[in-house]
């Protein structure tokens, strides 16, 4: 079969008798065409002289980072260097992600120098248009995550006198209206729990795990069976399931699930009571478990522990679950909801019971009273009618007692 036509300037190896010699074509100054030539024992080695000399003929050292870099380059060694070591793992997974999934591919080519407000503005007009592969577009918060990282990059370039300015203070973030938090219909939230709990399997029971208890899935993934206490009828929630960068250059996987010994903030480490109907979950989830291990034996990952995982007690792929959610949801005859969804429709309920916010906020493992409000703020009217009980009684008894109302002759009269 013959060989496909070289790509411009890819060049060509040829065999010699202690490892391989690589030609490639440039053009001079002069704009004749030249030949540059590498020998080294294998093709990657040919390969990484080659792109070591191409680069320095553009002014860019490997081993001096300056202006002339690409933001890729740049950015990988950002991470290497003043991510990895110096920030919360889970921070680290969140920048590698959107290095890897969004900045990367979206201006990586660009070099620093050339990077201005302007182009910076393009990109996150872009991001917003973005597919999610959910036939949707990135979320706003996504985008503002995006913008982050490319400022916390950029800044450290400045500050290390590698660019004069921080192009991204002359960038325009695009206008943005926060998503409607999305909740189930109490119809469709009783037929939920009712179509998994037909269903019984373990991922059904994770389904109504999310719907009674609102955990976040991380925390979810990562519970294991020693946080759970039958005696006390508790849960700690202290931990979660997080994909992090596989240091393992040999593997296929860029990233790897580990349990991680903290929450989103401080926070959201918890413990929360376990009611009777959660506990029915849980022992019907453990005694699946039981037949699994007996069957796998050896085969089963029994040092993980995990309360909810795969047959085989491995990890559960989050993306396997969104998808076997959205199936069930499908079957169950509702519209597609997000799996965070969940947390919210949880929070939904224990409003509508008039519940306090205060306790809400501590049950969520929210940092702070005010997201809480601000999350649910369409979900929250009696509190606000309770408010204002509380100003009327107030003036009922300044006048008095017996008084339903202000007294008329109060209120001037045109």
């Amino acid at each position: 079969m013959a060989r496909g036509r070289r790509k411009n300037g890819e060049g060509c190896f040829s065999k010699n008798g202690n490892g391989y010699d690589y030609r490639i074509s440039y053009i001079d100054n002069s704009g004749k065409r030249k030949y540059k030539y590498f020998w080294a024992k294998s093709k990657d080695e040919c390969l990484a002289k080659a792109n070591k000399w191409r680069n320095e003929q553009e002014g860019i050292y490997s081993d001096d980072v300056n202006a002339y870099w690409t933001v890729a380059q740049w950015a990988n060694c950002w991470f290497d260097n003043f991510v990895t070591g110096h920030v919360k793992v889970t921070t680290i997974s969140d920048d590698r992600s959107i290095l890897d999934k969004h900045i990367i591919p979206g201006i990586g080519n660009i070099r620093l120098k050339d990077l201005t407000g302007l182009k910076l503005t393009r990109f996150y007009n872009e991001c917003l248009k973005k597919s999610n592969g959910r036939g949707g577009t990135l979320d706003p918060k996504t985008v503002k995550n995006i913008r982050a990282v490319v400022n916390r990059m950029l800044e450290c370039a400045y500050q290390n006198d590698i660019i004069k300015e921080n192009p991204n203070n002359k960038a325009k973030y695009p206008k943005t209206t926060k998503k409607e938090t999305e909740i189930l219909s109490p119809e469709d939230y009783d037929k939920l729990i009712k179509y998994c709990c037909e269903q019984g399997t373990q991922w059904d029971m994770l389904i109504i795990f999310f719907l009674c208890v609102g955990s976040r899935l991380g925390e979810t993934l990562g519970l294991q069976w020693s946080k759970i206490n039958f005696e006390k009828y508790t849960i700690r929630i202290d931990q979660q399931m997080q994909a992090v960068p596989n240091k393992d250059k040999n593997s296929k996987y860029k990233y790897k699930k580990e349990i991680i010994d903290s929450t989103k903030t401080k926070s959201s480490n918890r413990t929360i009571p376990m009611f009777k109907e959660v506990e029915q979950i849980l022992r019907h989830v453990r005694k699946l478990q039981a037949k699994n291990k007996l069957r796998l034996g050896q085969k089963y990952f029994r040092q993980l522990d995990l309360v909810f995982a795969k047959d085989d007690g491995d990890f559960i792929c989050d993306t396997t679950f969104r998808a076997f959610v959205n199936k069930r949801l499908k079957e169950a005859g509702i519209e597609y909801y997000k799996i965070h969804s969940f947390r919210h429709s949880c929070a939904t309920a224990l409003f509508e019971g008039k519940a306090d916010i205060k306790k809400v906020s501590k049950w969520l493992g929210h940092s702070g009273i005010g997201i809480t409000l601000d999350t649910y703020t369409h979900v929250l009217p009696h509190q606000l009618e309770e408010l204002a009980d509380l100003q009327s009684n107030r003036l009922k008894r300044i006048f008095n007692s017996n008084e339903k109302e202000i007294p008329d002759e109060l209120i001037p009269h045109k």
